[in-house]
């Protein structure tokens, strides 16, 4: 992904290339080793757990006058104490020289005059449901609807190159990207495995923390949350569709060559503004 972006445009440096790939590897080696040790650590946890249980099974044996006198508080905090927190990988933000003077070439305007009816958008409660099992992503989509402002630009785009930004900063949950018109007009979630009328960033506020989405497929990304506005570059000739962090002017996500073959329209959709 990153050697294609700085490939289609020119006035990148192949140094800063080479560097970004590289910084890219270790950090990427470092999440590595990290998760490493934590399956380590929930491995020697997941033994002293099962001490504890022999624990429990042993004092139900004991006489009642016996069980009044444990301190079960004692027992909680320990089996609390051996739950090992969950880790969650975000490769840093990374700097491209050129990108934003490149990508403001290609900047256009429109309006976001049509919106869609927030009750029938099912989205950042499907995203806080994803889960990975066993290296396979498992979701539950019959969870209701979420009420959210969503809207899609008044004009659809089907060649050429166009560029546009969006903000994002005062929302817990947002999605920006491009979708199908055929999309707006049914029920379908943002997040079905079936959809591939739509192309996007979601982030979704999952607890005390961010995650980011991609859609059509559904992917997890592990890298900083951007704040403030995310571009949107939207390349109809070749048919793929990026998006930038602008404050930081790196690449979020970048979808491969063909991913886009038919006009589509921009869309956002933000929520706990």
């Amino acid at each position: 992904m990153v050697r294609r972006t700085y490939q289609m445009a020119p006035p990148f440096l192949p140094e800063e290339e080479d560097y970004y790939v590289e910084s890219v590897i270790k950090e990427g080696q470092n999440i590595s080793n990290q998760l490493r040790r934590r399956q380590e650590e929930i491995i020697r946890k997941k033994r002293e757990l099962q001490e504890i249980h022999k624990e429990l099974i042993q004092m139900c044996s004991k006489p009642d006058v016996e069980l009044l006198q444990v301190r079960t508080e004692d027992l909680s905090e320990s089996a609390q104490r051996h739950v090992p927190q969950p880790l969650v990988p975000e490769l840093p933000a990374r700097p491209m020289s050129g990108l934003m003077d490149w990508l403001n070439r290609f900047r256009v305007t429109f309006s976001f005059n049509n919106e869609v009816s927030s009750q029938h958008i099912r989205l950042f409660d499907d995203a806080r449901r994803l889960t990975y099992e066993h290296g396979s992503l498992h979701a539950s989509l019959d969870g209701g609807t979420s009420k959210y402002f969503a809207a899609w630009g008044d004009q659809s785009f089907t060649s050429g190159k166009q560029y546009w930004e969006m903000l994002v900063d005062s929302s817990w949950d947002w999605a920006v990207g491009v979708c199908k018109d055929s999309w707006i007009r049914k029920d379908d979630g943002i997040l079905d495995k079936s959809n591939r009328d739509n192309f996007l960033l979601v982030c979704a506020k999952q607890d005390d923390h961010y995650q980011l989405w991609t859609t059509a497929p559904t992917t997890p990304l592990y890298i900083e949350r951007p704040l403030g506005r995310v571009g949107v570059f939207l390349d109809c000739d070749s048919g793929s569709i990026s998006f930038v962090d602008v404050a930081k002017r790196c690449l979020l996500w970048r979808y491969d060559d063909g991913v886009c073959t038919f006009p589509v329209r921009p869309f956002i959709c933000t929520g706990h503004m």
